[in-house]
């Protein structure tokens, strides 16, 4: 009895530095740590509540209301969870309703309070260099679920476009959003280096969509998810320009 041939699996072609004209990062943890921002961000709001809508503050403490925005978040639908902005804004309307203020304010001015400091972001220590660095061999873009605007950010000069969740109508590691980027990027996406600290969203997701993929994984946590693998694995941010074949 004649059987075909037994196939070998198709493997991804070996990454080649050389190919890539492009990077994309994502931004929370990545480019700059998150919990300090948000911590920044929602005091700023709590501020603003004592002097513009008191009753709120009057029923909820600043840690009893960072609990009530975090369980209106994880019980949205899962479909409605990658637009942060839109969820946090429906979460302050309802909020007004129940204190008794304007929900208008509260979802217009108290929101931009808010979104104005959640801006307001540290970068890690070498982003700065690294990325000027990049950008004079490399088209830069942002990718990112959060809904940080990277050009309100000190880093914002070095980029040529950014994809948020949000605007896109899916998260990573949903191939949609990595595509939207290819689109502004104008290139194949395997011309395309996504950087990113996490594993699925950022290494899996870009690789799913034909990116390629470094992971930043600073703490030194091992790969959980078999093959395929990160392109690159980076201990620090610093580390990338040489990986690239670029001088510092």
């Amino acid at each position: 009895m004649n059987h075909a041939p037994r196939r070998e699996p198709v493997r991804p072609r070996a990454f080649e530095p050389g190919r890539i004209r492009c990077l994309t990062f994502d931004l929370d943890d990545t480019l700059w740590p998150v919990m300090p921002v948000i911590h920044h961000a929602e005091a700023r709001f709590y501020a603003w509540l004592r002097e513009q809508a008191p009753e709120v503050c009057e029923r909820f403490g600043p840690d009893a209301l960072i609990q009530a925005r975090t369980a209106f978040m994880r019980a949205a639908p899962d479909h409605e969870r990658h637009d942060l902005t839109r969820l946090r804004k429906r979460w302050l309307r309802e909020l007004a309703e129940t204190c008794g203020c304007c929900p208008e304010r509260l979802s217009g001015e108290g929101f931009q309070v808010f979104w104005e400091a959640r801006n307001e972001v540290t970068p890690y220590p070498e982003a700065q260099n690294v990325l000027a660095t990049l950008a004079r061999h490399f088209r830069l873009g942002a990718i990112s679920n959060g809904n940080a605007d990277v050009f309100r950010t000190p880093l914002g000069q070095y980029f040529g476009f950014a994809v948020a969740a949000g605007e896109a109508g899916a998260a990573k590691p949903d191939p949609h959003i990595f595509d939207q980027a290819r689109k502004h990027a104008g290139m194949e996406p395997d011309a395309i280096l996504h950087v990113g600290d996490d594993s699925t969203a950022d290494v899996l997701g870009a690789l799913q969509a034909g990116f390629r993929a470094a992971w930043f994984n600073p703490q030194s946590l091992p790969w959980e998810h078999g093959h395929p693998r990160p392109c690159l694995t980076l201990g620090r941010l610093g580390q990338l320009p040489r990986q690239l074949g670029v001088d510092t």
